[in-house]
């Protein structure tokens, strides 16, 4: 029955990788104080340095992902778990301040006005869906490639595209009734980051390397990014990232 397997889904995902009590005591203060600093840092290169929030948001987006992907390098599952709590106990502060606090703009896209916590809210969902359903299904060297690929490739195509993006597409977005877009240019940088991060992966992991596998999942991690819907690339670049990785790179 569909009951029975979520239950043995659940039961295998969340109560089997539960963190032990002795590395909650000391790695969520600390993960805690970790996103602390880096909301604070890009908060004071927005006020401070007049960053745009298309660098602000992606800079904590960037350093999001990669501490997911270390900490299932160093800890597995129960890591992540843990940094996950404390980027929702900051978060969770910082909606309810909302614009009333600073660290909210650095998040908060003026072009998603008026529903700015709402796009907020989307991409930690899809945050959150895709590292559960990526760590269901394939393997966690695989995993961490997904985290590169969501978090580098979607980190360095808002900033590219905010600055030299000239030519741009529609994307799909639904709830807001508004036009949404990203830019071509945006998207080359996105396929770079993408080449990088399953690059590094392979070298990590001693993967046989083989180029055209390796430009081909690249490719098409950058064509899934390009034509999610907007607020939830997070998902299936973090998704289709990771399987392209263990069909067509794992060794």
């Amino acid at each position: 029955m569909l009951s029975e397997s979520i239950v043995r889904i659940f039961n295998f995902f969340f109560v089997d990788h539960f963190p032990d009590v002795d590395l909650i005591i000391w790695l969520l203060p600390l993960s805690i104080l970790w996103v602390l600093l880096i909301f604070s840092i890009a908060s004071q290169l927005r006020i401070k340095y007049s960053w745009k929030v298309g660098y602000t948001r992606k800079l904590f987006h960037f350093m999001m992902f990669g501490t997911a992907g270390l900490f299932q390098f160093k800890w597995g599952i129960p890591g992540v778990f843990i940094l996950g709590w404390a980027i929702t106990g900051v978060l969770t502060f910082v909606l309810w301040k909302s614009a009333a606090s600073t660290w909210f703009h650095v998040l908060a896209r003026p072009s998603d006005a008026p529903y700015e916590s709402r796009y907020i809210v989307y991409p930690y969902l899809a945050t959150f869906a895709g590292g559960v359903v990526s760590n269901l299904f394939f393997v966690p060297e695989a995993v961490i490639a997904g985290y590169l690929v969501a978090g580098l490739g979607d980190a360095v195509g808002e900033p590219v595209g905010t600055r030299w993006g000239r030519h741009s597409y529609q994307v799909p977005s639904y709830g807001t009734g508004k036009a949404h877009y990203r830019s071509l240019e945006g998207s080359a940088a996105v396929w770079i980051a993408c080449i990088i991060s399953y690059l590094s992966v392979a070298l990590l992991y001693n993967w046989d390397i083989h180029w055209i596998k390796l430009l081909t999942a690249a490719t098409l991690a950058t064509l899934t990014e390009a034509f999610s819907p907007h607020g939830w690339d997070n998902f299936t670049a973090q998704f289709f990232g990771t399987a392209l990785a263990f069909y067509l790179l794992a060794g």
